[in-house]
């Protein structure tokens, strides 16, 4: 600009005024004045252009520091800002994939009409810059006039032309400082609905979460209310078969008619007592079920738990793979304004980033070898890197981690020694001896789940009667026995043991038993001439039925 038209206005009005007999000193000083304030302004908007290229923060800061009142002051110090809050501003946890690509898109929209403000600002700097280079130019080329045609209004056309630039100066402070103002309002009306959108975000993953917890609550409750509702069922057959058993008493009772007075109130006591306890077996029964249904109670609690525990693990990886993250981008952008620092400055500048581009590759080198062997997760990996790294960063890290996984030598002679001895036991039933194993094969066998035979060794025969008393009992039929079945299974052997015996003591005492027709069964009492049974009471047992 300072060979332009500019320039040789003030040059035609430095020779008039000199022709007019003016002194040639001042108005080269006013010349020189101005060429400068030219050339200021050239460097300014070049520096401004640079910055605004960009979305560097640095950029802006940089201009700043250089221009702290130049004319492009506050809109460096707004899209400082924005950069700012757009680097700071971090995406609300959702509750689902649609609502993550909404605030995907929501940012896309963001970033859209930042660049569009970002071009409407450039677009009006432009043209203040050229309405500035024209009104000086206008303002040059009057004073140069002036100056030509007369000395004595030299002085009033400068003063008019100073108070022109105060008002246009004026002028554009005010509409920087009013075009500031809305871009300020805009960015408050943005952030005001990104924490509204946050805050919906929020109360949809708490209702999302309520309502999980309400599914939980009604499952539970849903499984209580069968398992009562069984173990009433249960009951219910339990009391009929009484009551039929008792009826069938009552009637033998009365159809016996040489039966004396003392015979019958001897049954009816013992009737009575057959009552008591079967009363007392259905209250057990009840209070079985009742343990079993506290039992799977206290088992989904702990899944819930174990659900939580490792809902927790995989928040807490996620959010080291984000830190990780978040450094790896750190020193990406540390290393690229190392290198245009590199390329703007000098040699000795040069040099200085070079070596810190190269510290910063050494770094990052060191974390990807850390990385690898924490992927790799052996003894060799970490100790490749603290070959490489003795000092390093992660070495603390490394070295507890070679100490989790390393194992002695007598350690492990010991190890394989037990493992050679010991058969290969499942680690569900490792508690279980051989006399546990014989046992369990016993009492599957007396709830009706044979097991062909009880050597103590689990084959599939055991096992497929072990998955069949397990699907009858409400458990996954995996075949495996859990401690807490065991403790089911004996429980449950133990009680249809005691069914099993009250019912025999209870029969003999009060029916005949015979084995079958080879005790005289049709040729007896029981059986008439014409073939029809008589009332008269009595259980046949036959083999094999």
């Amino acid at each position: 600009m300072g060979s332009g038209p500019l320039a040789r206005s003030v040059l035609v009005g430095l020779v008039g005024l000199s022709l007019a007999g003016f002194p040639l000193a001042a108005f080269a000083q006013t010349a020189k004045e101005t060429t400068n304030a030219g050339k200021r302004w050239e460097e300014e908007f070049a520096f401004w252009q640079k910055a605004s290229s960009g979305s560097d923060v640095t950029q802006f800061e940089n201009y700043l520091k250089q221009y702290p009142n130049g004319t492009f002051a506050s809109m460096a110090r707004l899209r400082i800002a924005e950069l700012k809050a757009a680097g700071n501003a971090k995406p609300a946890t959702t509750a689902s994939d649609d609502a993550a690509a909404k605030a995907k898109a929501e940012e896309a929209k963001a970033a859209e009409e930042a660049k569009r403000i970002a071009d409407a600002e450039k677009a009006k700097a432009e043209d203040a810059r050229k309405a500035a280079e024209a009104e000086k130019a206008k303002a040059e080329a009057a004073k140069a006039e002036a100056a030509a045609a007369a000395a004595s209004k030299l002085a009033s056309e400068k003063a008019a032309a100073e108070e022109k630039a105060k008002a246009e100066a004026a002028a554009a402070e005010k509409a920087r400082a009013e075009e500031a103002a809305r871009l300020k309002a805009e960015a408050d009306r943005k952030a005001a609905d990104e924490r509204r959108l946050a805050a919906e975000k929020a109360a949809e993953a708490e209702r999302v979460k309520k309502e999980a917890a309400a599914a939980a609550e009604k499952a539970k409750a849903d499984e209580a209310a069968r398992v009562q509702a069984e173990a009433e069922r249960r009951k219910a057959d339990e009391a009929a078969a009484a009551q039929k058993a008792r009826a069938e008493a009552e009637a033998n009772a009365r159809a016996a008619e040489a039966a004396a007075a003392r015979a019958e109130e001897a049954k009816r006591l013992e009737a009575e007592k057959a009552a008591a306890a079967e009363k007392t077996r259905l209250e057990q029964e009840a209070a079985a079920a009742r343990k079993l249904a506290e039992e799977k109670t206290r088992e989904l609690e702990r899944l819930k738990a174990e659900a939580a525990k490792a809902a927790a693990e995989a928040e807490a990886k996620a959010a080291e793979a984000s830190r990780l993250a978040a450094e790896a981008r750190k020193r990406a952008e540390e290393a690229e304004a190392a290198q245009k620092r590199a390329t703007t400055s000098g040699p000795a500048t040069a040099t200085r980033d070079g070596a810190e581009a190269d510290r910063i590759a050494a770094a990052k080198r060191e974390e990807d070898t850390f990385q690898k062997a924490v992927v790799a997760g052996s003894r060799q990996a970490f100790q490749a890197y603290l070959d490489a790294y003795p000092r390093g960063r992660y070495a603390s890290d490394a070295r507890e981690r070679m100490a989790a996984l390393s194992t002695t030598p007598t350690q492990k002679v010991e190890t394989e020694r037990l493992v050679e001895e010991r058969p290969v036991v499942d680690p569900r039933e490792a508690y279980m001896e051989r006399s546990t194993r014989v046992q369990a094969q016993r009492w599957l066998s007396a709830l009706g789940y044979s097991t062909y035979g009880a050597d103590g060794v689990f084959g599939p025969r055991t096992r497929a009667a072990i998955a069949a008393w397990q699907g009858a009992s409400g458990y996954r039929a995996d075949g495996y026995l859990s401690r807490r079945q065991f403790a089911a299974l004996r429980q449950a052997a133990q009680f249809a043991e005691a069914r099993q015996a009250s019912r025999e003591r209870r029969y003999q005492r009060e029916y005949d038993v015979l084995e079958g027709p080879v005790d005289g069964y049709y040729d007896g009492p029981y059986y008439g001439d014409d073939g029809y049974y008589r009332r008269r009471g009595g259980v046949v047992i036959i083999p094999g039925y």
